[in-house]
């Protein structure tokens, strides 16, 4: 979902599992007769085979479904359709999960008496495929290991089928078109990804890798140098200098880009990068040591280089990125980090340099946003932990005497929530950090102060020690030669909204009154980038482009499914349970059994999530963390189950009692 549509939608893979695996316990509600242990074995068998050859045939449907997420906003919810596609797709991917629910079920109630140990089961086994997957993502990619799972799924039904020669021959049948696809894929991938995230069908790109964190994608390179943002002028000298300057994008599940700067190994050819406001932080300080946070395609460590660094460690938390272009774009990008000036360590930012000895006179952060889901679902992204408050104090703690983080985010001169948020969040941390007045350490500087709708850039930075009137003096020339604006610096007079917001005696008044969420994140609310108030979805003076529209339209698309999962919930499950117990005379399910059940799953996710987004700090990679929490969960409950299994109705209750 966070590829084909958006990271927001990454939470339905959960949801669909779960409705799919309680429809199949309501069908078996009604009819029991499919729970005698015979029939229940000949149905686990046709059901696994037909879940092998359903998964790809769905999967091939969804692509064909034009949902448009970007469309699903509030002008065009019911004008445009794309609700009515929304409801569609959960509709259909629900099948391979109520099928996978079926052959559970079944098992269960077929062999009641051992429900722990069949339970146990299916848990040990989850476990075991959680890891697993890790390795078959980063090996056959995301279609690969969806064929992958059906051929395995076609080899059980194989395997359980028992009886007629028909039943054998239709599963035998099964598993050789699956095996047949499967290796056509791996030979000449067929079944690809379509991706339609902004109104239009992605490009092809020239290469393509998965893994557990994302996918990564490179394009056919452009003939022009790549900034950010830059002056005119600045623009017009950097091509006079060199007009076969080019770059080639690297994107994150197809949204979220990275430059692969072309180099030569002659740094004097990318002296532009200099020009760029990112590069801001290196007009301050001389010969820098260096860490860059998320380096990507390694823009920010030339920027660095090129400035004088005489190291760069550059800090990225997907290994794919670094992997091409150290592999197929090496000679594109001048083997930049296999320079030995360059250090690369593929690790969360956070906690490389929470762990680090080494003190940095800058440290870099530059639009890290890859907007690729997290494993806890929506607004779980793995950069949320580098801007909280707390992720500030380590910044601070790690930078030198002379030493500055720089962050660069979008800025909207008539909206600038997010350079606010940033600022509101670095403050925060720089006074936890033991600084009594953190307005005499920050500087922000941004491009397209105008009052422009279109989106500019604002870096701020902030200082180990407070500036002093010769550092501000060296920036304002710097500032000055580039084209940009300072909005604020110590002993000057404030620009637009952040330079009074920083300069205001009493900060949390004006956090208070704002429209928009500009308050400090924290490890305990991490969402940097939600900054739209749930009371202020319809707001309509809120409306527009940028973060601000994304924010709103992935709230809007969450309550919008979170509907769609209670109707279509009451619609397969409360309903005919309904109907079943008012008019088929089928036993009443208990109220406070049904309640207890459902509480203790949502227990279970609430364990799930925070701790997923809680152990990536420390953990050092999300796909660690995912790894790690969904493994032990699925594992120990298992081991639960098996341990508890046998157990008679007094024992029961005492150790309930016991546990609780």
């Amino acid at each position: 979902f966070s590829v084909t549509m958006w990271y927001h939608f990454a939470f339905l893979a959960i949801s669909l599992a779960l409705m799919g695996s309680a429809s199949a316990g309501v069908l078996l509600y009604f009819w029991p007769q499919l729970t005698e242990t015979s029939t229940a074995r000949r149905w686990i068998a046709n059901l696994t085979t037909l879940l092998a050859v359903a998964i790809p045939i769905i999967f091939l449907i969804y692509l064909q479904i034009p949902f448009e997420p970007v469309l699903m906003n509030r002008e065009s919810w019911f004008g445009g359709g794309q609700l009515g596609w929304l409801i569609l797709i959960y509709i259909v991917l629900s099948i391979p999960f109520f099928l996978s629910g079926m052959i559970i079920s079944l098992a269960l109630s077929a062999w009641s008496e051992d429900a722990g140990r069949v339970y146990a089961a299916d848990l040990v086994g989850a476990s075991i495929g959680c890891l697993f997957s890790i390795a078959v993502l980063e090996y056959l990619g995301g279609t690969g290991a969806l064929l992958a799972v059906s051929t395995l799924l076609a080899v059980a039904g194989v395997v359980l089928v028992q009886g007629s020669g028909r039943q054998t021959a239709v599963s035998l049948f099964g598993l050789l078109v699956l095996l047949i696809a499967f290796g056509w894929q791996l030979w000449q991938p067929w079944l690809t990804i379509t991706v339609n995230k902004a109104g239009g069908v992605e490009p092809n790109p020239v290469y393509e890798k998965w893994n557990a964190h994302s996918r990564v994608t490179v394009y056919e390179p452009v003939g022009y140098p790549f900034f950010w943002t830059v002056s005119p002028e600045k623009w017009e000298q950097t091509i006079a200098d060199d007009s076969s300057l080019h770059h080639a994008l690297l994107l994150i599940d197809a949204v979220a880009g990275t430059p692969i700067q072309s180099f030569d190994g002659d740094l004097n050819k990318v002296k532009f990068l200099r020009y760029d406001l990112t590069a801001l932080a290196y007009h301050l300080i001389d010969a820098p040591n260096t860490l860059v946070i998320g380096p990507g395609g390694g823009r920010d460590v030339l920027s660095a280089l090129v400035s004088g660094a005489p190291h760069v460690t550059a800090v990225e938390v997907n290994p794919a990125i670094i992997n091409a272009v150290r592999g197929p774009f090496a000679d594109f990008a001048g083997h930049l980090y296999e320079r030995p000036d360059v250090t690369v360590a593929v690790a969360d930012a956070r906690g490389y340099i929470d762990r680090s000895p080494e003190q940095y006179d800058v440290i870099q952060a530059s639009l890290i946003d890859t907007w690729a889901a997290g494993g806890s679902g929506a607004f779980a992204l793995s950069e949320n932990s580098l801007y909280t408050q707390e992720a500030f104090t380590t910044y601070f703690n790690h930078l030198s005497d002379r030493g500055v983080l720089t962050v660069s985010r979008w800025y909207l001169p008539d909206r600038p929530a997010e350079t606010l948020r940033l600022v509101s969040t670095g403050m925060a941390g720089w006074e936890d950090g033991g600084v009594a007045d953190p307005r005499q350490h920050m500087v922000v500087v941004a491009h397209n102060t105008s009052g422009a709708q279109t989106e500019g850039l604002s870096t701020s930075l902030f200082k180990k020690r407070p500036f002093t009137p010769e550092e501000i003096a060296r920036l304002q020339t710097a500032v000055a030669d580039l084209g940009y604006q300072i909005l604020y610096a110590p002993g000057m007079d404030t620009f637009e909204a952040v330079g009074d917001f920083i300069a205001a005696p009493d900060r949390q008044a004006v956090i208070d009154s704002y429209p928009l969420d500009i308050s400090p994140a924290t490890d305990n609310r991490p969402f940097f980038f939600n900054l739209v108030l749930i009371g202020d979805l319809f707001d309509p003076a809120l409306s527009g482009s940028g973060v601000y529209r994304t924010s709103m339209e992935a709230i809007l698309i969450l309550f919008a499914v979170i509907g769609i999962t209670v109707l279509l919930g009451a619609l397969f499950i409360l309903v005919p349970l309904w109907l079943g117990t008012r008019r088929g005379g089928l036993q009443r399910p208990s109220p406070r059994l049904l309640g207890y059940f459902a509480m203790l799953g949502i227990g279970f996710m609430m364990v799930e999530i925070p701790t997923i987004q809680k152990l990536t700090v420390y953990l050092g990679r999300p796909v660690y963390s995912l790894a790690v929490v969904l493994f032990s969960l699925l594992l120990f409950s298992g081991l639960g189950s098996f341990w508890s299994n046998g157990w008679d109705a007094p024992m029961r209750r005492r150790m309930v009692a016991r546990l609780f």
